[in-house]
């Protein structure tokens, strides 16, 4: 970055949502779609992750949307055409990676079959022989995706170690996804890279509810995020990831198969059923199962001048619904308490309870983390090993750590032997 670009207003933005990606450089591939206008927010996401951003056009984008958008955007000045300074290979050589979002069928077709004649595909290709990662953003109408010609680029791309954030389909249209979510992912990928290529996971999150009458239900604030950060992180890093889950206020990934379960019976059956016929290498209870339900359901609805007593006999504990164990199970408790000792206890006994490698205990009575917020503050207790406190952290980080951690634990790994 030049010296006028140090103090250009968009640093502002730098590392206001999380400092991830604090000292990573991303160069942002630009093509020529109508979606266009949605990278720059993405840029702006990966900012606030701490990303320095780095743009590159080709000439057809560059009729699309001005680049000085894109210099407002980052406070760093697009490149447009290559020169002799080779800036394709300076960009591959000392930044972290590249993510081409959107990303159209011509210059896919181009990284595919190493045609080189545009500024993003060249610096693409160079990034794939620096073996740095790269993710792409596929934007286009749904008719190209379902060619046979599509078929075979995308099978070339993804066997060249190209990580594709899917588009989500509406109006015929193969459409960019949330800027937040593909810098999300892009950042996980960044920093992680395929390191749980090959593994298989399954990930709970959300509120069940079981109901009272045909209105009403007993519930939980459980806002479902925390679940689907860790199925996003396990994704973005190359596993295979489905996710059950009941009512969450956070959107469930279109990327990521998932299966809705309205009550706690209904996600055990659920649990049971995918577990009789997979064997997974990562199973996390994120989720909130309501952990009673109504004796009797009520038909219709109650009168609400009436007086009524309900009784509430215990559900079935989901993660006991589990019919073939992972080599790592991990569990999740919320609990009220007067001080972490107390909380450390009961995390034992959830982890004698369900047989498990792992639980992440939160305590429920802190206002400003857990139900229902960015943030939580938690202690890791382990099967075998020491307790880990993780002060206030954003999920998404809290996610991170989460799967490190267990895919060392797949991999036989001790936090130990990793330093040694």
């Amino acid at each position: 970055m030049e010296n006028d670009e140090v103090y250009h207003p968009s640093s502002r933005i730098f590392k206001s949502y999380s400092d991830s990606l604090s000292g990573k450089c991303i160069v942002l591939g630009v093509t020529a779609s109508i979606s266009i206008y949605r990278s720059l927010d993405t840029a702006r996401w990966l900012m606030r992750r701490g990303a320095i951003v780095q743009t590159i056009m080709t000439q057809e984008s560059a009729k699309f949307i001005n680049p000085d958008m894109f210099y407002w955007a980052t406070g760093v000045r697009p490149i447009v055409n290559l020169t002799g300074e080779t800036e394709h290979i300076s960009l591959a050589s000392r930044c972290d990676s590249m993510l081409i979002a959107p990303a159209t069928l011509s210059t896919m077709s181009k990284i595919a079959y190493s045609i080189s004649d545009n500024p993003v595909s060249l610096t693409a290709i160079s990034f794939l022989g620096f073996k740095k990662p790269l993710v792409l953003v596929p934007a286009m109408h749904i008719n190209m995706m379902k060619t046979k010609q599509y078929e075979e680029i995308e099978k070339r791309i993804v066997d060249s170690g190209i990580f594709i954030i899917n588009p989500y389909f509406s109006e015929d249209i193969a459409k960019y996804p949330d800027p937040q979510f593909v810098a999300r992912v892009s950042s996980a990928h960044t920093l992680r890279g395929y390191d749980m290529k090959s593994l298989k996971v399954l990930v709970t999150a959300g509120a069940t509810r079981n109901w009272v009458d045909d209105i009403r239900f007993i519930s939980n604030p459980s806002s479902g995020r925390m679940g689907i950060e860790i199925a996003i992180e396990a994704y973005s890093r190359g596993a295979q990831v489905e996710l059950l889950h009941g009512h969450t206020e956070v959107q469930v990934p279109h990327t990521i198969q998932s299966y809705y379960c309205e009550t706690t019976e209904e996600m055990s059956r659920k649990i049971r059923e995918l577990t009789e016929k997979n064997q997974y290498d990562i199973i996390i209870g994120a989720a909130a199962p309501v952990d009673f339900e109504v004796e009797n359901r009520f038909k219709g609805k109650l009168r609400s001048e009436n007086n009524y007593d309900i009784k509430l006999v215990a559900s079935k504990k989901v993660l006991n619904s589990i019919a073939k164990k992972p080599k790592v199970l991990i569990s999740f408790a919320a609990e009220s308490i007067n001080n972490w000792k107390e909380l450390y206890k009961k995390a034992r006994e959830k982890i004698e309870k369900y047989k498990a490698d792992m639980v992440v205990a939160n305590p429920a009575n802190i206002s400003d983390v857990g139900f229902s917020s960015l943030y939580d503050k938690v202690a890791i207790i382990l099967k075998e090993g020491p307790i880990i406190d993780i002060d206030k952290t954003l999920k998404e980080n809290l996610a991170r750590i989460i799967l490190d951690k267990a895919l060392n634990m797949v991999k036989g790994v001790s936090d130990e032997d990793k330093h040694q």
